[in-house]
């Protein structure tokens, strides 16, 4: 957050300067057709012209430093309400692409989506190894559709805290692969700040604020 606060007080450092530069000049351009008009050879007047087109650039060049300001002013806008609604998504649940999901102790919960076609689905739960923790029958009919799991190992154990993630395996009739897709819910514990913008922080790692699919509550 402090170096884009940094970054948008140097532009509009910069921007500011640049305007006042340009009135300068443009003050000392008037200020030197004001005279050339005043002492100019009634029989050979000046070509008016030019002055009316360097006119016209100064005033291009003016129009371009005040839109530079005001979508500066804007940008300044859109990371200050990105930064509000971050801090507002804090305690809450929110569902992202992705087949990772944390177990706090009460299992986890993923959503797979699947097109028309699917005849066996077998879903897999793994830990962060890669090893199969328990597996499951999925529903094949297309759609999206919830899976909670409950914590449980295959032998009924109970599975430890950590990452884990769903593996799909979708075939048709002929037995080719399906394909699908995973989101998973996980809870904000916390908001960071960087120059690419807030990152929520939950069970799986940081997620960008674009990411978010959808937000469950509290």
């Amino acid at each position: 957050m402090e170096v884009t606060a940094a970054a948008a007080a140097n532009s509009q450092t910069n921007s500011s300067a640049a305007l006042s530069q340009l009135t300068g000049n443009l003050d000392s351009f008037l200020t030197l057709l004001t005279a050339q008009l005043r002492n100019q050879d009634p029989l050979d007047p000046l070509d008016t012209e030019k002055f009316t087109s360097q006119l016209v650039q100064f005033a291009s060049v003016e129009q371009s430093i005040q839109t530079n300001n005001h979508l500066e002013t804007l940008i300044g806008l859109q990371a200050a309400a990105d930064r509000d609604g971050a801090l507002s998504m804090i305690g809450k649940t929110i569902v992202v692409d992705g087949d990772k999901a944390a177990n706090l102790g009460a299992g986890a919960e993923w959503t797979y989506t699947l097109p028309a076609g699917a005849n066996d689905v077998r879903l897999t739960v793994v830990n962060e190894k890669g090893q199969p923790v328990d597996q499951f029958a999925g529903d094949p009919s297309i759609g999206a559709h919830a899976f909670v799991w409950d914590g449980k190992t295959a032998d009924g154990g109970v599975a430890p805290n950590g990452v884990y993630r769903l593996l799909v395996q979708a075939k048709d009739l002929t037995g080719a692969a399906v394909p699908y897709e995973v989101q998973s819910s996980t809870r904000v514990s916390a908001v960071a700040f960087s120059a690419s913008g807030p990152q929520l922080e939950t069970g799986v790692g940081a997620v960008a604020l674009s990411d978010v699919k959808r937000v469950i509550g509290g």
